[in-house]
């Protein structure tokens, strides 16, 4: 069994455009999984590309990567959840892990980073949207502080079909400020 100095080393840091590949495969994955995105669309490379872009150039909607030893294994982004005045405080954030990654605690430090940008951005909430069959995504949010608000029946069209949705928030607790 390897020690803690021998374990590879999670590292989570801002995308940048030669990720573009990886994380367009981490989310297309996603789509033909049908259980972690609402999407049945698979991405290009070109969008991918497009969202990394527009990331790198708003620092208000961060796209952070998981790698160890230079394999990215999982993604999350904060998005402004509306463009209304009164809600622009409000992130929605979309986590992503590598199907081989999974169940190794890399979208529970996904989150954490995720809650940890947003006090440091500003913002006072963040808030989800799972698929309410997404055992896994809702035991996730539950471990990092999460809670489930609501349900959303036969929310999110899927081909033919409808599938319920369970809201989730996570109130950012205050930064204090220097006086």
């Amino acid at each position: 069994m390897a020690t803690a100095e021998q374990r590879p080393r999670l590292t989570i840091r801002p995308a940048r455009g030669d990720d573009a590949p990886a994380l367009r495969e981490i989310f297309n994955d996603a789509v033909e999984d049908g259980l972690a995105t609402f999407e049945s669309t698979l991405r290009s490379i070109d969008e991918q590309k497009s969202l990394i872009a527009v990331a790198e150039k708003d620092p208000q909607r961060p796209l952070l990567v998981a790698e160890v030893r230079n394999w990215v294994c999982g993604l999350v982004s904060i998005e402004r959840s509306s463009h209304r005045v009164h809600s622009q405080d409000i992130g929605e954030v979309v986590v992503f892990v590598r199907r081989s990654f999974r169940s190794y605690g890399i979208g529970r430090q996904l989150m954490r980073v995720a809650q940890t940008e947003a006090a440091r951005l500003g913002y006072r909430k963040l808030i989800g949207h799972v698929l309410s069959e997404n055992e896994e995504s809702l035991r996730l949010c539950q471990a990092t502080g999460w809670r489930i608000v609501g349900r959303y029946e036969q929310h999110a069209r899927h081909g033919h079909r409808f599938r319920d949705v369970s809201a989730v928030e996570y109130l950012v607790p205050a930064v204090p400020r220097a006086e």
